[in-house]
C-alpha cells in the first residue's frame, strides 16, 4: 500500500508499506522507488538515504532505523525500516528526510511528516533499561499473521547511544517462553530462542503455538555473557515476565 508521493524537481519518492497505510509504534519495514520525471523511468541502484527525527515541543530526537538497500531480484525496489519509540500527534511529530545522492551531490532531497499510531492491538514493541543501565529498544518483526505450529520469530534489537544514535546489538540472545494466560499459563513445546542472524541482520527463532487464542510470548534478554539485561523466567510466583510480546489469533 503506497504511504506518501513525494517530489522534488526531476524526481519523485514513492513510498510503501505491506500491511497498513499506517506507520506503527515499533518496527515498521519501509519500501521505496524513485522516479526520474524527465524520462518517466524508475532509477536503477539509487543510492538512497533517510534520516527520521522527532520533532517535540522543546527537544528533537531520532529513533533506530537501518539503511536502504536494493531488494533482491528487483531493479528498481529498494527497502529498510524504522523503530518508531513514539506515537506522533499534532504537536510532537516523525518529521523523515529523503535523500537521492548520486556521487557527492544530493539530487532530490525530500521530507514529510508520517502519522505513527500507539497501535490498539497486541504489544510487539518493548523500550527497557538494562541490568547494565544501558536503554534498549526491542520489536518485533514476525510473525504478523500466526499460526497454530511452529512459527518463525525474528525480532530487532538496539541500544541507545545518545538521543541520535542507536546501535543495533548482534551479540545477545532473547528467551522465549510462550504462555496462554486464560488456559492456566500453560507452554508449548519445541520452542527455539532467538539468536542473531548475520545475513538478514535480525534475531531468529521458532515460536509454537499449540492453539488458537492469546499468547503471551515472555522474554528474557541475555547479553554475550549470559548475564540478564531484562526479563524474567517463569515460575509458580511469577505468571509472566517483565518484557513480553503478545501475540492472538
Amino acid at each position: 500500500q503506497r504511504l506518501d508521493t513525494l517530489t522534488n524537481g526531476d524526481y519523485t519518492f514513492y513510498i510503501y508499506k505491506k500491511d497498513t497505510g499506517n506507520l506503527v509504534l515499533g518496527y515498521n519495514e519501509v519500501f521505496i522507488q524513485l522516479k526520474n520525471n524527465q524520462t518517466g523511468t524508475f532509477v536503477e541502484d539509487a543510492d538512497l538515504s533517510w534520516t527520521p527525527t522527532m520533532q517535540m515541543t522543546t527537544m528533537s530526537h531520532r529513533c533506530p532505523y537501518s539503511s536502504i538497500r536494493k531488494v533482491a531480484n528487483t531493479s528498481t525496489l529498494c527497502s529498510g525500516h524504522f523503530i518508531f519509540i513514539m506515537a506522533s500527534d499534532d504537536m510532537e511529530y516523525w518529521e523523515i528526510a529523503y535523500h537521492y545522492v548520486n556521487g557527492q551531490d544530493t539530487l532530490a532531497k525530500v521530507s514529510n511528516r508520517p502519522t505513527v499510531v500507539n497501535s490498539t492491538g497486541k504489544i510487539r514493541y518493548k523500550s527497557f533499561i538494562g541490568t547494565d543501565e544501558s536503554f534498549y529498544f526491542l520489536a518485533l518483526a514476525n510473525p504478523t499473521t500466526p499460526q497454530v505450529g511452529a512459527n518463525e520469530i525474528t525480532a530487532l534489537l538496539y541500544k541507545k547511544i545518545d538521543k541520535n544514535t542507536f546501535e543495533p546489538v548482534t551479540n545477545a540472545t532473547i528467551e522465549i517462553d510462550p504462555r496462554m494466560p486464560d488456559m492456566d499459563n500453560h507452554t508449548s513445546p519445541n520452542n527455539e530462542h532467538l539468536t542473531y542472524d548475520s545475513a538478514t541482520e535480525r534475531y531468529k527463532g521458532k515460536v509454537n503455538l499449540t492453539m488458537t487464542g492469546y499468547w503471551k510470548v515472555n522474554l528474557v534478554v541475555k547479553d554475550a555473557t549470559g548475564a540478564i539485561l531484562k526479563g524474567n523466567a517463569i515460575s509458580s510466583t511469577n505468571s509472566a515476565s517483565a518484557i513480553y510480546f503478545e501475540l492472538e489469533f
